[in-house]
């Protein structure tokens, strides 16, 4: 078949988008993670097929509920191999990656990057036409301001930010194969994500707020970028439209919520109750540039810099998501005090 009827022809097979009613089959990695479990939920609950690569040893029991189908393997092996895998779907979700894993630059890059780049050449040898890449608002780095997609994502990054340097790695991978013209890509840019199976920002809160007086940042008044994965799920939904092939949606503006509101939604769903203690903004902020010169960091979120923790959470939320909700039709569903009432539940084990 000639170079442009084979782009003709993965065209017609783009042409699904999340209201149709004919059955899809989605290849999915990261699927046992917070925003891949959720968006797995929501498309077997739509009643499309998901195919969910797993490493051996993964948890699988909540994907198995579903009723995805299952297959063994990592996201670093061979293009060859996720060919074989891949084979048949007619989208791809690459959702897999090391969130602040504390680990080495090699072993972040290997995954982020590399892992990216195996797993999109595999969907493009397994003829899949159209693929989204969840990547992070962190790829913007310290930028200043309201940050659109129009925003550059070249602004220097200290040496530690390893997620963020290989988050930005991953996308440019993912726009080479784009621009290669025979696999379709889409990326998203989520902000701070909460949810049920969320073992990264909730459980950290979670550990605050049971604390006698619970430290606010600032006022605490100011809005957040954080988004429920639910929401991100139907943006992610959206998006495997096709109709923003090439282009970047930020996912980090589903609903106002201040720190406040969080805390105490949270708390709320937990079956506890909060006192909070504020902070002063010049403290907090002359306290994480001195953190920061000497090497101190969040546990578990070591390369995370603390002066841009204070500044996100006493600056308010600078990631509009304009561009998802004109061009994806981006609804989101789920308002904070339903999402926080939800995963406060699944934290102290009420629900599955």
């Amino acid at each position: 078949m000639r170079e442009n009827e084979l782009r003709s022809s993965r065209r017609r097979r783009r042409s699904w988008g999340p209201g149709d009613s004919h059955r899809v089959k989605v290849f999915l990695t990261g699927g046992s993670g917070l925003i891949g479990s959720h968006l797995a939920e929501r498309l077997v609950r739509s009643g499309h097929d998901v195919v969910a690569l797993q490493r051996a040893g993964s948890d699988t029991a909540f994907l198995e509920r579903l009723g995805c189908s299952i297959v063994r393997g990592d996201i670093l092996d061979s293009s060859d191999a996720h060919a074989r895998r891949i084979e048949g779907c007619d989208q791809i979700v690459h959702a897999a990656a090391l969130i602040y894993a504390s680990a080495s630059w090699p072993v972040v890059r290997a995954a982020n990057v590399d892992g990216t780049k195996n797993v999109l050449l595999g969907a493009e040898a397994a003829g899949v036409p159209h693929a989204v890449h969840v990547s992070s608002v962190a790829v913007y780095g310290h930028s200043r301001g309201t940050t659109s997609e129009d925003a550059p994502i070249d602004t220097p990054l200290r040496a530690a930010d390893l997620y963020a340097r290989s988050k930005r790695e991953a996308e440019h991978a993912a726009m080479e194969v784009h621009e290669r013209g025979n696999l379709a890509v889409t990326v998203v840019r989520p902000s701070a994500v909460y949810g049920e199976r969320d073992r990264l920002f909730a459980p950290k809160v979670a550990r605050v707020l049971r604390l006698p007086l619970v430290p606010l940042l600032g006022s605490g008044r100011t809005t957040l970028p954080v988004v429920y994965a639910g929401n991100v799920a139907s943006g992610i939904g959206r998006a495997l439209g096709g109709t923003g092939e090439g282009r970047a949606f930020n996912l980090s503006d589903d609903f106002p919520v201040t720190q406040r509101e969080l805390f105490r939604g949270l708390a709320r769903g937990m079956g506890t109750s909060v006192r909070f203690v504020s902070i002063p903004r010049a403290l907090l902020r002359t306290g994480a540039r001195l953190a920061d010169r000497f090497g101190a960091g969040i546990p578990g979120a070591a390369d995370l810099a603390l002066q841009r923790v204070v500044e996100l959470a006493v600056g308010g939320n600078p990631y509009p998501s304009l561009r998802a909700r004109q061009v994806l039709h981006w609804d989101p569903e789920v308002e904070h005090s339903e999402g926080l009432r939800r995963t406060g539940e699944w934290l102290t084990g009420n629900t599955n």
